[in-house]
């Protein structure tokens, strides 16, 4: 019996006097308070909203560069193509020569049928610029009558206070065949050859040195420089920030071969 108490006596004595380790719940598997989680939130929300901002602004940009591209090259093209045609202004297919079994005996729009160049006026009234030639463009024969045939070619520019909206800031092509007389193959008559032109001279080389952009004697034209400004069909983003209309500038000095020859 003094044995079983003393044992007793013991344990309990172990147990009031134990310091061993105990268990404290560590930092990792606490979570995380409401005050640190406000904070993760705000900087995620910053940095998102700087990331987001950059791909804005690089869209802007990207679709400015698309559009501005995409203005300059159809105005080089164009402009390839009007520098190309009148450099030929005056070679005239040789069966419609005086002389040729179909010879011009009447002109296609003004002047005279030997006139290589029919119009070169700026119409401060109407507002339009033309232009108009007779050429043999592609030495071909356009209506397959066996012969080549010669062309008469009008471009007209529609100034920006053109008073048809629908027809400012455009240039317009218009071909004739000569056949007996002056027709046109297609029926298309005049067609949209260029939009978006925000200004287009034609400034003439006359035989003496001279310039003039509304000659009175087109006899005397030997050459022709054409500036060409063309802009965005839509209002883009410019590097100044806010949207505008942009613009490129395209110059060709055009020396007409066929002119001035006799």
């Amino acid at each position: 019996m003094e044995r079983g108490l003393r044992r007793k006596s013991v344990r309990k004595s172990l147990s009031r006097n134990y310091n061993g380790p105990t268990w404290i719940p560590s930092l990792s598997s606490r979570g995380f308070t409401l005050v640190e989680l406000l904070v993760v939130l705000a900087i995620v929300g910053i940095v998102m909203g700087g990331i987001y901002s950059v791909f804005v602004r690089s869209n802007r940009v990207y679709i400015s560069q698309e559009e501005v591209v995409a203005a300059q090259q159809e105005a080089r093209s164009a402009l390839d193509i009007l520098g190309r045609e009148i450099r030929m202004a005056g070679f005239i297919a040789a069966n419609n020569k005086a002389g040729g079994l179909d010879p011009i005996t009447a002109p296609a729009y003004a002047g005279s049928a030997d006139s290589a160049i029919e119009i070169a006026a700026v119409n401060s009234t109407n507002r339009t610029t033309t232009l108009a030639f007779k050429s043999n463009l592609d030495g071909t024969d356009t209506d397959l009558d066996g012969t080549d045939d010669t062309e008469a070619v009008r471009y007209i520019y529609y100034h920006s206070d053109h008073p048809n909206v629908s027809r400012r800031n455009t240039l317009t092509r218009e071909v004739l065949i000569w056949d007996g007389g002056w027709v046109d193959p297609t029926g298309e008559g005049e067609t949209v050859f260029l939009e978006n032109i925000q200004n287009l001279t034609f400034t003439y080389q006359l035989a003496d040195g001279t310039t003039d952009d509304n000659p009175v004697d087109l006899e005397n034209i030997r050459g022709v420089v054409i500036s060409l400004t063309a802009q965005t069909s839509i209002a883009v983003e410019p590097y100044e920030g806010g949207k505008a209309i942009r613009a490129r500038q395209l110059i060709s000095n055009i020396q007409i071969r066929n002119l001035g020859l006799s």
